[in-house]
């Protein structure tokens, strides 16, 4: 069973958010194409400068992780801090204080009901199996899992370089609730993570307080206050992990999920905000009963980042090899740059004015944090814009053996994701925020998101919802199906239509492999042949900015039109070609790119 976790990211309402699953040269005929399969309608890909200057790596800037606050001061931006602008506190993905902050996990327990089946008595031996999942060395992990994998605390110090580390800290005992798993549910009125979560705030503040703090015991060390690590007047985090079964029929209460609680600071005894709640079930399923992914995934929607999988089940942008779309690997470049680890390289069109060409060499990403950011115009320099964003993916680190075990990117290439994280207003989704500092401050929204045709929502002019229009303002169809906007999508090494996620129908269980989707040895990429627009959504190589959204002309659910500006300058003129990958000792491997501007 897949265990894909929905996720709602609030901005003006903290609100419960649901659930659900989690060779050298290209032979195609078309894209991804090598030198001696180019096609005539890419021999653009072909052209060089030999006689301009080469610019390289050193040459380029780095994209931006801070934007300075209203005092003139230096402060990290990354999506967890645009939504606390926005009033929505989450977990902050890279702490300017470079202290790791708490991850407090609480194994729940509930009364006996020998008519429940779906009751899981609350062993020492599943504790333990939690203590592992969450804490485990990764030596530690792999003995008990008999394979490659690694622990929550493992796996996010390893993506984050650090950045992004937790203590997780798991409670000495079972937070044993007082009635049933089905008087729970009933007495529930706020959800089930949110009652839980007040449940174990005030059973852990009753035992602290006892003579030798109670069931935590005399040698147990962490005051409630000491989960707060930035002052907040909130804990930094709390995974609810309990035991009983979930129900796949349920999923607004016994599954997987993410929230928020809404409630006030408390500088004294904190209160929660942010939690996250699943069974023990997730974890006893696989791996030996230590199977960490499930839990990885939601702590990646606890620092700001959306599912990448469609919730509608209609097609999958990132074809289901990412944490956030099908739970597996690592996080995506992109995810890295939005959370504030990573730096990549930026390379804009006039960096190559003059006929000059980038000579761009990255590392295997997983291992090094490398990427290439290809701007489109007026480029913001943060995650937070539109642009291609390039990384060198295979089965090395933390990737190894969810790449191997799944046969995806089992050899290395070259990945190139569209990204579309345009920020705006909460109250208005035709514009957007370009300035770095005003999304600092004040905060924002994403314009728009993975799922088909809207997260939520059928009409395609609310929120979190757009399109390519045609000439007369309503949805696009390019191969087949609507041209929605999407926030980070694969652009692959070639283009199968009766398989691939851009076919449009029924194409929700396609799943990406490696010469499918990455660029490797003597492959080109650019979006003015036959092949590599069919990726965008203006079936072109126009950038979704090139659309500016002036207002709506008909806002009908079936068929919805906008009134538009379009700029056919905002067009993406870059061509790429991989011209070696190399095996690396401590990197796994290394790429070099060459990159032109199409005349």
């Amino acid at each position: 069973m897949n265990k894909k976790i929905k996720f709602l990211l609030p901005i003006a309402l903290l609100a419960l958010t649901a659930c659900g699953g989690g060779g050298e040269e290209s032979t195609s005929s078309s894209g991804g194409e090598s030198e001696s399969s180019q096609t005539s309608g890419d021999t653009s890909s072909t052209s060089s400068s030999t006689s301009g200057d080469v610019i390289t790596n050193d040459d380029l800037e780095l994209g931006k992780t801070t934007y300075t606050d209203a005092s003139g001061e230096e402060q990290n931006l990354t999506r967890s801090a645009i939504y606390k602008a926005s009033g929505a506190p989450h977990v902050d993905s890279y702490p300017k204080t470079g202290v790791k902050q708490k991850l407090l996990v609480a194994p729940i327990s509930f009364v006996e009901d020998e008519s429940d089946s779906s009751w899981i008595e609350p062993t020492d031996d599943l504790y333990n199996h939690i203590v592992t999942t969450f804490t485990a060395t990764d030596a530690e992990m792999q003995q008990a899992t008999g394979s490659k994998l690694y622990s929550v605390e493992s796996f996010y110090e390893h993506s984050s370089f650090g950045k992004g580390a937790f203590d997780v800290v798991v409670l000495p005992c079972w937070v044993p609730y007082s009635g049933t798993a089905s008087a729970f549910r009933s007495s529930s009125l706020n959800g089930a993570g949110v009652d839980m979560s007040s449940y174990v705030r005030s059973w852990y503040l009753t035992e602290y307080a006892k003579t030798d703090h109670g069931a935590l015991g005399a040698d147990w060390e962490y005051s409630w206050s000491d989960f707060d690590t930035d002052d907040d007047g909130y804990i930094d985090l709390i995974w609810q992990v309990y035991a009983y079964a979930y129900t796949s029929g349920d999923t607004s209460f016994w599954w997987a999920y993410v929230t928020y609680t809404g409630s006030q600071p408390n500088y004294k005894d904190p209160n929660i905000m942010t939690l996250a709640w699943a069974s023990t079930k997730f974890m006893t399923e696989d791996s030996n009963g230590y199977d960490p992914h499930t839990f990885i995934h939601e702590t990646g929607h606890t620092l700001g980042a959306y599912d990448y999988y469609d919730y509608k089940g209609t097609w999958k942008p990132m074809a289901a090899v990412d944490y956030m779309d099908q739970n597996m690997g690592d996080h995506n470049a992109y995810t890295k740059f939005l959370y504030g680890w990573i730096n990549p390289w930026v390379l804009k069109e006039e960096d190559l004015e003059g006929g000059k060409t980038a000579e761009i060499t990255l590392r295997a990403s997983t291992e090094s944090g490398d990427a290439l950011v290809l701007a489109s115009p007026n480029y913001n320099g943060t995650a937070f814009d539109e642009y291609l964003i390039l990384e060198l993916v295979g089965p090395y680190g933390i990737c190894e053996q969810d790449y191997k075990s799944n046969s995806v990117f089992t050899e290395p290439g070259i990945r190139i994701i569209h990204v579309d994280s345009r920020m705006c207003t909460s109250s208005n989704h035709d514009g957007y925020i370009t300035d770095p500092d005003q999304l600092g401050i004040s905060g924002g929204d994403n314009r728009v998101n993975n799922s088909y045709g809207g997260r939520y929502t059928t009409p395609a002019y609310d929120v979190d919802v757009d399109y390519w229009p045609d000439d007369d303002g309503s949805i696009s169809v390019i191969n087949g199906r609507n041209a929605y906007f999407t926030e980070a999508h694969i652009i692959e090494s070639s283009y199968i239509a009766n398989s691939n996620w851009r076919s449009g129908v029924n194409s929700s269980s396609y799943t990406a492999s490696t010469d499918q989707s990455l660029f490797t040895a003597g492959q080109r990429f650019n979006l003015t042949g036959t092949w590599g627009k069919n990726f965008m959504p203006s079936g072109s190589n126009l950038w979704n900015k090139a659309v500016t959204t002036t207002g709506w002309s008909s806002t009908s659910s079936s068929n919805p039109k906008k009134t538009f500006d379009l700029d056919e300058s905002i067009a993406c003129n870059f061509s790429m070609r991989v011209t070696s990958i190399v095996e690396d000792d401590e990197y796994g491997a290394i790429a070099t790119l060459r990159i032109t501007v199409n005349d």
